[in-house]
């Protein structure tokens, strides 16, 4: 991984860190990021996708197990409304991971801005089927990823989809 993109990564990490322990009330480390193999790269079930623009074009992937995002997303739909109902509907889960997206993404923007990288964000969406991720995937010529191990819900992956090799000098990780 090359310090751009790690400069990109790191305060994704953190406000995912952060938020799972604020908004889903779950303990989280992070494990070391890694280029993953592009040719055996596989959609996990559920993502919330944002397209990022400017100095390092791809998409950013909060990329869940079925297990993981169920879990996840009770936990933050609870934190959000209140509601503690045991069994919540589909399209009440994907709008608490969609929320839980922004918050990552506002956070991590902050930083990025006053870092001056020169990326921009999209609006995340919810991705749920392998035609939407197929598509996502179309012009990516590198994935960077990052996984994130909770306590309590399992593991999920932080993955960056980029569409472009970015050329800065690598550093160690």
């Amino acid at each position: 991984m090359n310090s751009l993109q790690q400069k990109i990564l790191d305060p994704f990490v953190a406000e995912t860190l952060e938020s799972l322990t604020t908004l889903a009330k779950l303990s989280a480390t992070a494990g070391a990021a890694f280029e993953d193999n592009l040719s055996s790269f596989r959609f996990k079930g559920y993502a919330v996708a944002t397209e990022v623009s400017g100095a390092v074009p791809g998409t950013v992937l909060l990329h869940l197990y079925p297990e993981t995002v169920t879990d996840v997303g009770r936990r933050v739909f609870e934190r959000l409304t209140g509601d503690t109902t045991s069994v919540i509907s589909d399209d009440d889960l994907h709008a608490a991971l969609t929320e839980w997206a922004n918050v990552l993404i506002v956070k991590a923007t902050r930083a990025l801005e006053v870092a001056e990288l020169g990326v921009r964000f999209t609006s995340p969406v919810f991705v749920h089927d392998t035609n939407e991720m197929g598509a996502l995937l179309k012009d990516v010529v590198e994935i960077v990823s990052v996984p994130i191990q909770t306590e309590d819900a399992g593991r999920f992956y932080f993955n960056y989809l980029l569409h472009a090799k970015t050329a800065e000098d690598s550093c160690s990780n």
